[in-house]
């Protein structure tokens, strides 16, 4: 046992200390990473394939990656093999990242790369 799981044991009797991944816990439990919940953070998602950048809201986010959810229908999961591009509308730029997984219109979303000024314009 090292002294980081003796002081957390002995100080904090309920807590367990985030050294290894345990079985049996929810997804959300295993994240080694906080995820912060947003509210009304708007941005676009976007990619070569699709016809135009579809609005959405993000959901939670963290340093690693965001939850969105997409405005209207569902985007086809041929259309975000290659990634997609992620403006935030309050901050003015844009991140590239990999789509983790998709469920009806909400995505997980893992940041590639760092934010920089948008490629393109985005609008309503």
């Amino acid at each position: 046992m090292s002294l980081l799981d003796t002081l957390t044991r002995t100080f904090f009797p309920g807590k367990e200390t985030g050294g290894g991944r345990q079985t049996g816990k929810r997804g959300e439990d295993l994240r080694m990473v906080v995820r912060v919940p947003q509210r009304m953070r708007t941005g676009f998602v976007w990619n070569e394939k699709l016809i135009t950048a579809r609005p959405c809201m993000f959901k939670d986010m963290s340093v690693r990656g965001a939850r969105v959810e997409i405005f209207g229908d569902p985007i086809k999961r041929s259309l975000l093999a290659e990634g997609v591009l992620v403006y935030f509308d309050t901050e003015k730029h844009e991140v590239l990242c990999s789509v983790a997984w998709s469920k009806g219109q909400t995505l997980g979303l893992r940041f590639e790369g760092r934010p920089h000024p948008p490629s393109r314009k985005y609008g309503r």
